[in-house]
């Protein structure tokens, strides 16, 4: 099985995958562009300093997504995370899988797999219906990952 935008597309012992931050970026100039006709055009100091800070806060965060790795191997997944550390996710522990995607995602061929996990150990987010998971933020053709791990869980048996 090979998912579009892996370092290694035809390893059958699994992928790499890291978030898609272009996406990021575009959408960060829609908060700015808002508020850009309240702000005072004269004082054109205070309007430097606001967007260089609002930039630098768009590329720290950007940074902190891109750092964010996902392997996905024959064993499990595993979500490496700075600053936290991470977390290795077995397929036994993986009760759904699901796909995330907005318009501006669709458009940059990129979404969110979120995987419902067992128990609260592993969540990282809190999932509608009092589940917990851990989420695949933005990566690459994410309907094929999606595809990937469901196939995965098949062949352990763990779904029908």
């Amino acid at each position: 099985m090979s998912i579009k935008g892996s370092p290694h597309p035809t390893q059958s012992d699994g992928f790499n995958l890291r978030p898609v931050v272009s996406k990021t970026v575009i959408k960060a100039w829609v908060p700015l562009l808002i508020l850009l006709p309240f702000l005072d055009l004269s004082k054109v100091e205070a309007l430097i300093i606001f967007t260089a800070i609002y930039w630098l806060m768009v590329l720290i965060y950007a940074t902190y997504k891109w750092l964010h790795v996902y392997i996905i191997t024959n064993d499990g997944v595993e979500v490496k995370v700075p600053i936290r550390g991470g977390i290795k996710l077995r397929y036994w522990e993986i009760e759904d899988v699901y796909v995330s995607q907005g318009p501006l995602a669709r458009l940059f061929k990129c979404g969110s797999v979120i995987l419902v996990t067992t128990s609260r150990s592993h969540s990282q987010v809190l999932i509608m219906g009092g589940g917990y998971g851990v989420r695949l933020w933005d990566v690459k053709d994410p309907w094929g990952v999606q595809r990937f791990i469901i196939n995965r869980l098949r062949e352990e048996g763990l779904i029908d």
